[in-house]
């Protein structure tokens, strides 16, 4: 954060002054809290001979973080609080289908060892089962919570209907041998690009 010239401090977190030396406008800088700090124009000029200045640049500075503090609390509050070994027991077992899955498809499009595949397709079997156990922890502590911050509805509908079509499309694969051609790399290609899309959800603001 730049260094404030002719600063003066009005309250907690807050104080004007000129970015420049010889700047001509004054400017606000805030500690909204711990982890935001933001240096703002308040679109005040700098007019050190008017008496008024001062005052008018030190009322719209108060204005200004009022309104970002306000800001920063509702972003707070929509904030969804997911317990972290919820985040990285789900984590750990979507990595590890993930991965397997994907050797599988390796294996399968290089046409080698048809053992080898049977034991990765086994294990990436075996490992829906811990998938779905979080999956479930996790939906029942995260979308009570996360259907408020709208921004990331969209996406969480998008994710809740990619993870049931690769649990069916699963179900239906691991049952039914005859649906495989047609089943099996729609499987495959959507499993590769959940990870990505995981992260993109997670990533997005949750600010309405």
């Amino acid at each position: 954060m730049p260094k404030l010239y002719n600063a003066k401090k009005l309250d907690k977190g807050l104080k004007i002054g000129l970015r420049d030396l010889n700047g001509t406008e004054w400017f606000a800088d805030m500690t909204l809290d711990a982890d935001k700090r933001t240096c703002r124009k308040i679109n005040v000029p700098f007019l050190p001979e008017d008496k008024g200045n001062t005052l008018l640049a030190e009322n719209k500075a108060k204005k200004l973080f009022e309104k970002l503090l306000q800001e920063r609390l509702k972003e707070t509050n929509q904030k969804i609080d997911v317990p972290g070994w919820q985040t990285k027991f789900f984590s750990l077992s979507l990595i590890l289908l993930w991965i397997t899955g994907m050797l599988w498809l390796a294996l399968d499009f290089m046409d080698l060892n048809s053992f080898g595949k049977t034991q990765v397709l086994i294990l990436h079997g075996a490992l829906i089962i811990p998938a779905l156990v979080s999956l479930g922890v996790l939906i029942v502590s995260h979308i009570p919570e996360g259907w408020e911050p709208t921004k990331k509805r969209k996406s969480g509908f998008l994710l809740s209907f990619i993870m049931l079509f690769l649990v069916i499309s699963g179900f239906v694969l691991f049952y039914e041998d005859s649906f495989m051609n047609q089943l099996s790399y729609s499987h495959s290609l959507t499993g590769l690009i959940l990870v990505p899309l995981i992260f993109w959800h997670f990533k997005k603001k949750s600010t309405s």
